[in-house]
């Protein structure tokens, strides 16, 4: 426990939520979810702050794909990775680590219990020193992922599914053909459509839109 305060830069008043935040569902129905659920809003909040105060030239787009990467399961995975917290997570007989977001869920109940612990001012302080350099420069914007592939990683890691498309050519006027494209996630009850000259504009545009609808809701 020492270990994570000191990796965390923020020793908990209230140790309780500490060994909660640490506590995987397959430990015990007592577990960090409700934890994790705050932290993630907290961490979104302080990623959409950073980058609009950060980067006043880059576009809506922009700025959606690059909390989309800097809030990815991957990235999580190894912040939390960094602080070193594995052997203190609390797990069920058979549950482990691998191929699966539970480090970078824990992060997020940490991030939630910093919070709860104390105020805003100190989550964002903490999260200056642990993610705060992950902030992707704007020189780099060029080489984020596609709007599809970054929508792919929010869906699993939120939904636990991918999103489904539905491209079909249409008829803009006597000359002009183009396509349509709706992107969907069922478990989320959302979706969004997009318009291109071709099948893969027309998808990266609903990725897009959907990735934008998305995000905004966290």
């Amino acid at each position: 426990m020492q270990d994570i305060t000191k990796n965390l830069g923020y020793s908990f008043k209230d140790v309780a939520l500490l060994e909660l935040a640490l506590t995987h569902k397959s430990f015990s129905v007592h577990n960090n979810e409700r934890l994790e659920f705050l932290g993630d809003a907290v961490i979104s909040l302080y990623v959409s702050e950073r980058l609009f105060t950060s980067f006043s030239e880059l576009d809506e787009g922009v700025l959606t794909r690059l909390k989309a990467g800097i809030v990815s399961r991957d990235n999580l995975n190894q912040v939390a990775s960094e602080l070193e917290i594995s052997n203190a997570i609390r797990l069920g007989k058979g549950e482990n680590l691998k191929d699966n977001s539970i480090l970078g869920n824990t992060f997020e109940a940490l991030i939630g219990a910093i919070l709860l612990d104390s105020n805003y001012e100190q989550v964002k302080t903490t999260l200056d020193t642990l993610i705060g350099k992950n902030l992707i420069d704007p020189e780099e914007k060029i080489n984020l992922k596609d709007p599809k592939s970054s929508l792919q990683e929010v869906v699993q890691k939120r939904y636990k599914t991918l999103p489904s498309y539905s491209t079909n050519e249409v008829t803009v006027n006597a000359n002009t053909k183009s396509f349509e494209s709706v992107c969907k996630v069922e478990e989320a009850k959302l979706s969004a459509k997009g318009l291109g000259k071709n099948r893969k504009k027309a998808e990266q545009q609903a990725a897009s839109a959907l990735l934008e609808l998305i995000v905004n809701e966290y």
